[in-house]
Order: structure tokens, then C-alpha cells, then sequence
């Protein structure tokens, strides 16, 4: 039977005959780089059941022959469409095919035979494209038994937490973790700079010194950053699971003065409903962008009601005139209004002309809010 090769990027596919009626077997063999670790485990983690649902946990682990070839074998059902891709235990360990230094797209097609696919990365990203300046420090699989989801928390020190064994930070949460110190993890690899902005501004005296939990997003983001009860439980994941967990671990200021929530879209959304349910955990909010204007919980109107309950709060605000920020102008303008009214709280509201809703315009201005909740007294 003859054997059908074809050469992309790196990436060898060979089609063989399989018998009528019979599943298709899969055989995915990585020739490893010489940059992987010596302690290294392989998964292959894709779209079916049996390669974990895109939850990275889940995928099948490769069996190593030797120091530099791993093997994957598994039969799914003709004419499956199959797409996966490969990582060393975490999305943020992913294989780098053809010298692209970009977020990898996956490996899709259609299994109509028995098939082996054999692939030469060239590097990994957190090996190649790791770009984050100061101490970070991963979490993954940050589980809540309230959520369906577990998911990876990225710690950022300040520049003095290691030299100063007695000084306590301020800390900051910020959603969409993922976009926020590194591009090879980010949505659409565009990240936002949060670490080299705020060594930046802290290094020129702008700010205080503070520590960036970084909380990455998952497949409930939708629903863990409105005003659903699940944005509730995320909440509560994050006051009495998360919370506690870096209060125990680094030298932080614990208290509600010293503790803000930040987010863009949905996730300022949500950093709003921290203010509003728990001021006394929290009491310095960020949203850019927020998203206000899907918010099955109406906490626009509630504000109009009553801003009592953010009283000592700091809250900002800001929003772009393009793109989805041009229908999430008018919820921001309404809630500042709202906002404005109330002696007993800081709030400021920005509007960026041209600004669009993307990764790249909030990383443009996130120093703003940054030296607003932390700037040097």
C-alpha cells in the first residue's frame, strides 16, 4: 500500500489504508528540542474526550522513548475532525513549530486512515519567548470547589520584595492573568506589559511598591465575571480561597485599604462587584472597558439607587469610542454619573477618543489606573 508524505513547518503527516468500518489509529511522535527540560512530561491535548477537552489536566501524557522522542497512540472514529497541540504539563509550556516566536496555532484535520504524525519543534514557549521582567512566580490548576473550573495564578514581585525581608506590599488581583505579563500566554499574543509598566512606575517613584496576582480566565468567563450567582462564587473563590492562599505566602498588607481588583470588559465588570458586595475585603477597584452593558445583574441601575455601600472606596473608569467600547460608552457614562453624586467615594472617569477594545489599548493606558490605586503618597 503506498504511503503519502507531506512536509509542513516542521510537521510530517503519513496516511495509511485503514480497513472499512474500523477506527483510525493515531500516532503523534515528537522529535523534542534540545531546549526541553531533562524532567520533562508530554501531553497532546485537543478537541475529543480522549485528548482531554482542551482541559490540559485531563490530556493523555506521551510515552517517552528516549531523550529526545515522545509518542502518542490513540484510534478515534473515521472522518473525527481532530485538533490538538503539544505542551509540557500547561498551556504555558507549548511546542514552536517553522521559527515563529507567535501564539502556535493547532493541528487540525480530518482522520479518514490510520495516521502518524511526526513533529520537530524547534523550541517551547516559555523557553523561547518568556518576556517578563522581575520575579514571577506559577500556580497552576488553582482549584475552588464552588467552580466548575480550576485555573493558573501568576504571582509578580515587586522590585524590592526580595532584598527587603520586612517591607509588607499593597496587592492587586487582575483578571484575564493570562494577558497580562507575558505574550506567548496571551489571548491573540498581545499582552499588556503589566510587569514592565509597573517596574517602571514604581521605579520612578509613581506608585508604591505592589504585588500583581495575576488570575487566568476559563471556559465560565462569561458567566464568572457578570453578575450571575456564578460571578458570586468566583468572587467568594477569590475572598476566601485566593485571597487567604497569598495573604499566607508573601508579605502582604492584608487589610482593605491595601487591597484593589482591576479588569478590562468583563472582567472590570466583575472587579466593580467586588467593591459592591465585599468593601470589607476590598476597597480600590479598576475597570477598563467595563462591561457594564451586558450585565444580566443591573448593577448600573442598583447604583443609580444607592452608592452607599462603596463609601471609602477608590473607582475607576474609563472607556474607548470604537469598536465594542462605542456601545459600552454610554453604561460607563451612566455609572460615573452615578458615581460622581456620592462625596463619600474617589472615583474618576476617562474616555479615550479612537481607543478600541483590544489588548493593545488597554495595555496602552494601564498605567492610569495603576498610579491611580497606587500612586506614591
Amino acid at each position: 500500500m503506498p504511503i503519502k508524505c507531506i512536509v509542513m513547518a516542521s510537521i510530517i503527516f503519513l496516511w495509511t489504508a485503514s480497513v472499512c468500518g474500523q477506527p483510525c489509529k493515531l500516532i503523534v511522535r515528537v522529535i523534542a528540542p534540545p531546549s526541553t527540560p531533562s524532567d520533562a512530561l508530554l501531553q497532546l491535548v485537543g478537541n475529543q474526550a480522549a485528548l482531554g477537552d482542551w482541559f490540559f489536566p485531563d490530556a493523555p501524557k506521551m510515552e517517552r522513548s528516549n531523550d529526545s522522542v515522545w509518542t502518542y497512540t490513540g484510534s478515534f472514529s473515521k472522518s473525527t475532525f481532530l485538533s490538538f497541540k503539544v505542551i509540557r504539563g500547561s498551556y504555558y509550556n507549548e511546542a514552536l513549530f517553522g521559527g515563529s516566536t507567535d501564539f502556535p496555532p493547532n493541528l487540525s484535520f480530518y482522520i479518514r486512515a490510520d495516521t502518524t504524525v511526526v513533529l520537530h519543534p524547534y523550541s517551547w514557549n516559555d523557553v523561547l519567548n518568556n518576556s517578563v521582567t522581575g520575579t514571577v512566580n506559577y500556580y497552576h490548576n488553582f482549584d475552588c470547589p464552588l467552580l466548575r473550573f480550576s485555573r493558573n495564578v501568576t504571582v509578580w514581585l515587586p522590585p524590592s520584595y526580595a532584598s527587603s525581608p520586612g517591607k509588607r506590599y499593597p496587592v492587586l488581583y487582575a483578571q484575564d492573568g493570562q494577558n497580562l505579563f507575558d505574550a506567548s500566554f496571551s489571548f491573540g499574543g498581545h499582552e499588556w506589559h503589566m510587569d514592565e509598566i509597573a517596574d517602571s512606575l514604581i521605579r520612578a517613584g509613581a506608585t508604591d511598591e505592589f504585588i500583581i496576582v495575576g488570575i487566568d480566565n476559563t471556559h465560565d468567563r462569561w458567566q464568572e465575571y457578570s453578575g450571575t450567582e456564578v460571578g458570586r462564587k468566583y468572587l467568594d473563590f477569590i475572598v476566601h480561597r485566593l485571597k487567604p492562599f497569598v495573604d499566607s505566602v508573601y508579605r502582604t498588607r492584608a487589610d482593605r485599604e491595601n487591597t484593589a481588583m482591576l479588569g478590562s470588559s468583563m472582567g472590570g465588570l466583575i472587579s466593580f462587584y467586588m467593591l459592591w458586595l465585599h468593601p470589607d475585603v476590598f476597597s480600590k477597584a479598576a475597570c477598563l472597558s467595563g462591561g457594564f452593558a451586558y450585565d444580566p445583574g443591573d448593577i448600573v441601575d442598583s447604583a443609580g439607587r444607592s452608592t452607599a455601600r462603596l463609601a471609602g472606596t477608590r473607582i475607576y473608569l474609563d472607556c474607548g469610542d470604537r469598536d465594542l467600547d462605542l456601545h459600552f460608552l454610554p453604561d460607563n457614562r451612566k455609572m460615573a454619573g452615578y458615581l460622581s453624586r456620592d462625596a463619600r467615594l474617589k472615583a474618576v472617569f476617562k474616555i479615550f477618543p479612537g481607543a478600541t477594545h483590544n489588548e493593545q489599548a488597554w495595555a496602552g493606558r494601564i498605567w492610569e489606573p495603576l498610579v491611580f490605586l497606587f500612586g506614591a503618597k
